[in-house]
């Protein structure tokens, strides 16, 4: 029979250390990358999303407007957030539906602004929760914020085809020109949409491990995390001798 030459761990310890280079080869033959959820290249867009959405909810140039009786060239949702002055209406420049309108925009802007705030956390953070990993990956916040932006763009314009109706009706002479044009906040949002369809792409290119190399990365990463032994040890391990036969 065998008998042993030492303590068991060392043994123990050579046998787990073999295993374990096992597992890491493995792991390293079949290319598993330590990926972090986090991602830089889609969280750029969405910041530069956050910037432009916010500018143009700032921003007080929405639609321009010429040749009317409204006073004001530049109208735009600041206009319309709480006190809503009363020269407005009065020099037909808007009524109360281009009101309700421009206080839908300024809504659909602010749920813009959280979600592709939201998305962005998600892309710097990157947390493991299984939730926000497939929230993330599929991009579903980013997808609302081009939806969003989208959903501004068309109340825009069916805010500018009023005020024009309007204004047609109330010209400053018999026979000016009026026109209602977009002005700067518009294509802000616009900019927004198209940099969270980047932001989207991203996410949705990149190349994700499957659900078995994710299992192999964790125990993996278990296992170093267990190791309370240098790499040194283990080397050392390999080429002790084997144990002295006993009759």
């Amino acid at each position: 029979m065998y008998t042993p030459a030492g303590p068991a761990l060392p043994g123990g310890r050579r046998r787990r250390g073999g295993a374990a280079a096992a597992a890491a080869g493995g792991a390293a033959g079949g290319g598993l990358p330590k990926q972090p959820e986090r991602s830089l290249a889609s969280a750029l867009p969405g910041a530069l999303s956050i910037t432009a959405l916010c500018t143009a909810l700032a921003e007080p140039a929405w639609l321009r407007i010429h040749g009317g009786t409204c006073a004001r060239q530049e109208l735009g949702v600041a206009d319309v957030l709480g006190y809503v002055d009363p020269e407005l209406l009065r020099d037909y420049c808007m009524n109360p539906q281009t009101v309700l309108l421009l206080r839908v925009i300024a809504a659909f802007c602010f749920l813009g602004i959280i979600c592709s705030l939201s998305a962005f956390l998600l892309d710097v953070f990157g947390p493991k929760h299984p939730a926000l990993k497939i929230t993330r990956r599929y991009a579903f916040a980013h997808i609302l914020t081009v939806l969003q932006c989208a959903t501004v763009i068309g109340f825009c314009y069916w805010a500018s085809e009023l005020i024009l109706a309007q204004q047609q009706q109330h010209k400053k002479y018999h026979g000016s020109q009026v026109y209602v044009t977009f002005a700067v906040s518009f294509y802000l949002v616009a900019g927004a949409g198209g940099a969270s369809i980047l932001a989207t792409a991203a996410n949705l290119l990149r190349h994700y491990p499957t659900e078995e190399e994710e299992q192999a990365l964790e125990l993996l990463s278990e296992m170093e995390e267990n190791e309370p032994y240098p790499a040194e040890y283990e080397v050392i391990n390999q080429f002790q001798p084997p144990p002295a036969y006993t009759p």
